[in-house]
């Protein structure tokens, strides 16, 4: 899934609270392909309204954002990971006839 975001020129990123250490150690864990952005203070989880319910954790969203940072389109399935894969094929395959 990474390589074919890759070839159409979409960058992957991951956001969330933990720390730097935190990541690093799941990113080698699960092998991700992408950089995991530390976001302590929430900033960036309160600007995209993804923080969890009463402030705890955080909600599981991915965003296609744009030219310009705007957001494309959006699914929030927080665990469900074959959903956030579904929408993300639907995407590649949308781009992939476009051009």
């Amino acid at each position: 899934m990474h390589k074919q975001l890759e070839a159409l020129a979409l960058p992957v990123l991951g956001i969330s609270p933990q720390s730097e250490d935190s990541h690093a150690r799941f990113s080698a864990q699960h092998n991700l392909p992408f950089p995991l952005l530390v976001d302590t203070d929430k900033t960036v989880i309160k600007a995209y309204d993804v923080n969890g319910p009463f402030g705890l954790g955080v909600r599981r969203v991915t965003y296609l954002i744009g030219r310009g940072r705007i957001v494309l389109d959006a699914v929030q399935a927080d665990f469900r990971v074959t959903d956030h894969l579904k929408f993300l094929e639907a995407f590649i395959a949308k781009r992939s006839v476009e051009n």
